[in-house]
């Protein structure tokens, strides 16, 4: 039985994977949530869309370094002796339609909160562990936008200091209020993560335009559980090495950082802008 950590889980986009990897993959989910209420709720969601599902509920609320300790510890203790996480899904998130954040709000969940689970969780990971991050096609939205010199920057591995600069600069530019840049960013961090862990496979994806709380009214579509192609691609796909790293489309395929790639658009080559 694979076990995956997946943050955000509650709702969304998050839910529907964490019913899915119950009912199709026979996965044991920790399901996180920033609410023991919701989460507790979705808990229940899950045991009642696949009668006997594995899934326990894991409080994080991932912009605070002491509750992505605490749940990291909480996981820890729940793995059977001998046990490795399969995956850790970064993919709660925040910005767009929800009220109350502020540009600083976001890049904290956004960016530095995957980082913080990757630091706290990557260490509870099998050898051929996997990491995916749920990016956006904001990402490179916000990328076509800038000047040539900051595009080359945003389609690589950058270290964390670079990110750091990468997050000032980029929050002057960005239309939609810090989330283009998180969402960027992710990728650039994913290409470090996978540089930093070469024996894990790291992805970051875009899940597609989905009808979830954080682009109410924007007239999306499609339902949750048709956002994770790519989510289920990254966690279970026959991936080359050379893979980790890679920005996939919400069809499972490559896609560039530079430019928006459409569903049914030819693979992205790996050529830079």
């Amino acid at each position: 039985m694979k076990r995956v950590f997946v943050t955000g889980a509650n709702s969304g986009i998050g839910l529907a994977l964490s019913k899915q990897l119950c009912a199709e993959h026979g996965c044991h989910v920790y399901l996180g949530s920033r609410s023991s209420e919701r989460g507790a709720a979705a808990v229940k969601s899950v045991q009642e869309h696949f009668l006997g599902a594995s899934v326990e509920l894991v409080v994080i609320d991932v912009s605070t370094d002491a509750s992505v300790a605490a749940a990291a510890a909480a996981v820890q203790d729940s793995l059977p002796t001998g046990e490795k996480l399969y995956a850790v899904v970064n993919n709660a998130g925040t910005g767009l339609a929800h009220k109350g954040v502020t540009p600083s709000d976001i890049v904290n969940v956004n960016l530095r909160g995957a980082k913080r689970v990757c630091d706290a969780f990557v260490p509870l990971l099998g050898a051929r562990g996997r990491v995916v991050n749920t990016g956006s096609g904001a990402g490179p939205m916000f990328v076509s936008k800038q000047t040539p010199a900051f595009q080359k920057r945003l389609c690589g591995a950058l270290t964390w200091e670079e990110i750091e600069a990468a997050i000032a600069e980029g929050l002057r530019s960005d239309s939609m209020g810090g989330y283009g840049v998180s969402k960027a960013l992710l990728s650039c961090y994913t290409m470090q993560l996978a540089q930093q862990h070469p024996a894990l496979m790291c992805c970051c994806l875009s899940p597609g335009f989905i009808a979830t709380a954080i682009v109410a009214g924007f007239g999306a579509k499609k339902q949750p559980e048709e956002g994770t192609v790519s989510l289920r691609h990254c966690l279970f796909a026959d991936l080359p090495a050379a893979a980790s790293g890679w920005f996939w489309g919400s069809d499972a395929q490559r896609s560039p950082l530079h430019v928006m790639r459409n569903p049914g658009e030819p693979m992205y080559d790996g050529s830079l802008p």
